[in-house]
């Protein structure tokens, strides 16, 4: 199954280099037993930063290499490789099977099994990426800068930042599976600086696409400008439980963390606060969640997972009953033919072996943008930006304490700018108060691939003065 654009004809493609390793592993000393994968990653990538209306630099690579996974009677052996000759897949072929005899058996090791059949889904990758010059690239970084600095106020841009990616991948198994594909993705973010007398505040704002075409550069600036010039003058504001209207931005990074203990991983290891509530009401009627990985427009959308399993849409909180977790082949084993792969299997590249991650978190909306929705909540607190969000929310035990900024919501329309407070929940809590969301969804590419709308949640503990 193939969705990529069309490679150079000279050049060997990731397919045709995953299918050579494994026909030259029938002529190595590999044990007829031995089941084998190989993955075949390509890719393009470059990174821009400014600072001062000046280029700061510039990073571009070409991340090229083979990982190949190999199971005998339950032994799993890894090895990877940026040599491609046929030399290189010899060695790598014959270290990953060698890595078995130092493995200890796990019975639920297997490579999933082919072939499989793919959605055609159409809109992965767009040609942009590759094809723009690299003076173009510069030019969005530079205007995202200069959009913030024409704003009031605005002293100084700390970061204006461009990046790019470009990628293609194969994977090919001796138990039948065959896939190939393509993807890219581009964004632009901006953290401006205002400033007013000794009062300094941030904001961000980006923009996202398949292809530079796609990219606002000029409304990140303006955004990332607005936020932080809206903060000026904020102090902390009366300690009290608080109706909370979550920013796109904030309620993705959040509800990323929680989903991330819906992983069969942590949820067999005993590492999520959600084990043992399968099919009970742990959120808010209001509360409806999907991991999709075929969603048009997502950042993680794709025919097949990083082994080769069909991607799907898996609805995690229906209602709030929670319906599913996220299983790759081997967690699904683990549960001794109650559980399938729900196509979750991820890798960081071709260097690591698979597991199991998120593809793109999906939330089902409200109604109305942001003002709107305080404008129902009435009183409360707007969060639009958190500090300490990894080391202030423990995934195992689902409790959050971080520290916020933002706007106090007063009879429905922002008012005074607030910092210096934080916020004290946990992943139920959170998820069983909440009271209401916007209609204003995004996808945000900041924290994974996550499109939400803003979300209030009411009753949640703010310590400020």
């Amino acid at each position: 199954m193939t969705t990529r654009g069309a490679p150079s004809p000279s050049v060997p493609g990731p397919l045709a280099i995953a299918k050579a390793a494994l026909s030259r592993a029938t002529h190595l000393t590999i044990g007829s037993g031995v089941a084998l994968e190989a993955y075949v990653q390509f890719g393009r990538t470059a990174t821009v930063k400014v600072f001062g209306r000046k280029v700061e630099s510039v990073v571009t690579a070409e991340p090229q290499g083979i990982g190949v996974r190999a199971i005998d009677g339950g032994r799993v052996g890894y090895g990877y490789t940026a040599d491609l000759s046929p030399a290189g897949l010899d060695k790598v072929l014959l270290e990953a099977a060698d890595n078995t005899k130092a493995a200890g058996v796990d019975g639920f090791q297997m490579l999933p099994g082919g072939p499989a059949s793919y959605p055609a889904l159409a809109d992965l990758w767009r040609p942009g990426v590759s094809y723009t010059g690299m003076d173009r690239k510069v030019a969005i970084a530079l205007e995202a800068e200069a959009a913030a600095l024409s704003e009031p106020h605005i002293d100084t841009v700390e970061i204006s930042e461009y990046s790019d990616a470009d990628s293609r991948l194969a994977i090919v198994s001796s138990e039948g599976i065959e896939a190939e594909g393509e993807q890219s993705v581009c964004f632009a973010y901006v953290f401006a600086i205002a400033g007013k007398d000794a009062d300094k505040q941030s904001g961000l704002g980006f923009t996202a696409g398949l292809e530079p075409a796609e990219l606002d550069a000029a409304s990140a600036g303006e955004e990332a400008a607005t936020k932080a010039r809206a903060l000026l003058g904020a102090a902390p504001c009366a300690t009290g439980s608080y109706t909370v209207v979550f920013d796109r931005e904030i309620a993705a990074a959040l509800l990323g963390l929680i989903a991330s203990s819906l992983s069969a991983d942590a949820w067999q290891k005993g590492r999520s606060v959600f084990r043992g509530k399968l099919g009970e009401k742990v959120g808010s009627s209001l509360v409806n969640i999907w991991d999709d990985g075929l969603a048009p427009g997502g950042f993680a959308t794709s025919p097949f997972d990083a082994e080769g399993v069909p991607q799907s849409s898996t609805r995690l909180l229906e209602n709030g009953v929670l319906r599913s977790i996220l299983h790759n082949s081997y967690t699904a084993r683990k549960e001794n033919g109650n559980a399938i792969s729900t196509g979750n299997a991820t890798r960081g590249s071709y260097r690591t072996p698979p597991a199991v991650g998120l593809t793109n978190l999906v939330v089902e909306a409200g109604a109305g943008d942001v003002a709107d929705l305080m404008g129902r909540v009435g009183t409360g607190l707007y969060v639009e930006s958190v500090a300490g969000l990894h080391s202030g929310v423990n995934s195992v035990t689902g409790e959050i304490s971080v520290g916020v900024t933002g706007r106090l919501i007063e009879t429905g329309e922002p008012g005074l700018p607030v910092r210096g407070v934080t916020i004290a929940t946990d992943f139920l809590g959170l998820l069983s108060s909440v009271v209401d969301l916007g209609g204003d969804s995004r996808w945000i590419p900041l924290y994974g691939s996550t499109r939400t709308p803003s979300i209030a949640v009411q009753g949640v503990a703010v310590s400020g003065r």
